[in-house]
């Protein structure tokens, strides 16, 4: 579980960025409830919450609208396309149920609108233009964490990108990496890539 005050600190501060690897149940289908925010209503939140794990992917993605209007969209998305499923798939009735969630890059130039970006090729070109875009995400990141625990959780990139990212930049951490949620392939191809490298955390 987390306090509530963590917990509230990190819904005002990085609410429009983030959120927790837990989801409302499917009703009609594999893909279906997953942009179903309700279940943060729930006055007993932060017991079915924890700050042990933290899943990291590279940056927001412009396909998915407008993730400001609610706290803990993230990764909750409603865009039909999305593969936010898949992750909900694998990590339900885990000890990863209930992780905070995260990106490492959250803003470009002090524009959060710049960092979200599709193509994760266009945005490496544009951090390796510009590191220092990097440095001020690094900073953001770690003080993201420092709210959630004052112990240093374990972190589970989604993908290369991140993975790269965080081992470059971070020192103390213990970093694993499994694939991204949207790349190709169904939730069974997913879960059997991925679940063998959960089962080592």
């Amino acid at each position: 579980m987390i306090d509530i005050e963590r917990y509230s600190k990190l819904k005002e501060e990085y609410g429009h960025v983030s959120s927790w690897t837990i989801w409302g149940k499917p009703t009609s289908g594999i893909k279906s409830n997953v942009y179903d925010l309700s279940i943060f209503e729930d006055e007993n939140i932060c017991n079915k919450l924890n700050d042990k794990y933290v899943f990291v992917g590279f940056n927001g993605s412009s396909t998915h609208g407008n993730q400001d209007d609610e706290p803990w969209k993230n990764f909750h998305s409603s865009y039909k396309h999305q593969n936010d499923y898949k992750l909900r798939y694998v990590l339900t009735d885990t000890k990863f149920w209930g992780s905070y969630i995260t990106d490492v890059i959250k803003v470009f130039k002090g524009n959060r609108e710049e960092s979200k970006e599709i193509s994760t090729k266009i945005m490496m070109s544009k951090l390796k233009k510009n590191p220092e875009v990097v440095d001020e995400n690094i900073e953001i990141f770690k003080n993201e964490l420092s709210i959630l625990s004052d112990e240093k959780p374990i972190l589970i990139a989604l993908g290369n990108h991140s993975h790269d990212l965080l081992k470059k930049n971070l020192d103390g951490y213990d970093i694993y990496k499994i694939k991204h949620y949207s790349n190709w392939g169904g939730p069974e191809k997913y879960k059997e890539e991925v679940c063998p490298i959960l089962k080592k955390i």
